[in-house]
């Protein structure tokens, strides 16, 4: 079974909603054997019968005569084209049966009655077949190839003969040694393995073989049993890692837009207070300049050359000098922060613009990841 999981929360957007509230689901995949009621009891009773004959092969070749061949329909067989599938990997898919479904048919077909909040079912294997989503948006549409490889593996899984399985699983755990403690595989096996250890061999086998594979392969013993279904498995491991580098692209650009965006609103908003400030501080020392010109314009001329005066220029420099010498100062001064202060106007409504322009760009891009997370999110009716 194929789950998503939701993205962690953001903390804030600065277009004022938050970005990810909406996203239903993301890309990382989890995955587990489902069945019925009855499809439990037909399990049980093939391996008790397996168990104490060792006659699995013709017992599924038996069961595989009742069923009759199926035919696969045109978006599955689509998906296993490019899923680089063997002729019995193949012959396997269309033995066992394959269809697409999502929303609510693929969560009912696939048994899931109390899904948790944040994943979703995207496929599924039993004994009734193969379950794939199939996502419809191009970036991400090989999603499926990876669902149907793993789901593929576990049927394959259940018809390895009983003296070969062992020797698989020794070797899958083997395998598993030495994928890197971080891998978000590891995570995903875990999940879908739940409370039901047993089963984690054929989880094993078909994360492994699906999503895994280290330089120079696994065990070519193990390789060669999953040889035996896709002709090029390191091709097929490289879909999912180009499924989830496309997405996790997307969502890493809008990260880095959004930062910019706040970083050019932060820096347009400081410029802004900055401007204000030395305005209200001009306009001030105007007035301070106008009321000291209209008294020493009200004296008579000799009695204005009585008077001297120090002042702070614009250039952090003390002067001194007669009163009419400091009025004249003062008054160029003010004329310099007066025309830097228009041409800091400029600057401001720039910075402003820019904001204006990356919000719009980044609404784009937010849309962009919405619309692609939608797209892989099974459990959406209009996927």
């Amino acid at each position: 079974m194929t789950l998503f999981e939701q993205p962690p929360p953001r903390s804030r957007r600065p277009v004022d909603t938050e970005p990810f509230a909406s996203l239903a689901r993301s890309r990382r995949r989890r995955r587990t054997l489902v069945g019925s009621g009855i499809v439990a009891v037909a399990l049980l009773l093939v391996t008790i019968v397996v168990v104490s004959t060792g006659a699995d092969r013709a017992l599924v070749a038996q069961v595989e005569g009742w069923v009759g061949p199926r035919t696969l329909a045109g978006d599955i067989s689509a998906v296993a084209d490019r899923a680089f599938l063997t002729d019995d990997g193949r012959k396997l898919l269309t033995l066992v049966g394959a269809r697409s479904a999502h929303g609510d048919d693929l969560q009912r077909s696939c048994g899931v009655t109390d899904t948790a909040d944040d994943h979703a079912v995207a496929g599924c294997y039993s004994l009734a077949g193969i379950l794939v989503f199939v996502p419809t948006d191009p970036r991400v549409a090989d999603a499926a190839v990876t669902t149907l490889a793993h789901e593929l593996l576990h049927a394959a899984f259940d018809r390895l003969g009983s003296g070969e399985v062992w020797h698989v699983r020794d070797m899958l755990h083997t395998a598993l040694d030495g994928v890197a403690p971080d891998d978000p595989v590891r995570q995903q096996i875990d999940w879908s393995v739940g409370d039901h250890e047993e089963n984690r061999d054929t989880e094993l086998f078909a994360y492994l073989g699906s999503q895994v594979r280290p330089e120079g392969g696994f065990d070519p013993e193990l390789e060669a049993v999953y040889a035996r279904y896709f002709t090029d498995r390191a091709a097929l491991v490289e879909v999912d890692h180009r499924v989830t580098a496309e997405v996790d692209g997307l969502i890493s650009e809008y990260e880095q837009a959004d930062a910019a965006l706040v970083q050019a609103m932060t820096d347009a908003a400081t410029q802004r207070a900055q401007l204000d400030a030395e305005r209200e501080a001009y306009e001030r020392d105007r007035k301070i300049y106008q009321q000291d010109a209209d008294r020493y314009n009200s004296l008579a001329p000799e009695e204005r050359a009585q008077w001297r005066q120090d002042w702070m220029g614009a250039d952090g420099v003390l002067h001194s000098g007669t009163w009419q010498e400091a009025l004249a100062g003062r008054l160029a001064d003010l004329d310099a922060r007066h025309a830097d202060l228009d041409q800091r106007v400029a600057a401001v409504e720039a910075a402003d613009a820019d904001a204006f322009a990356r919000r719009a760009a980044i609404e784009g891009q937010y849309a962009d990841v919405l619309a692609v997370t939608k797209a892989l999110d099974p459990a959406a009716a209009g996927s």
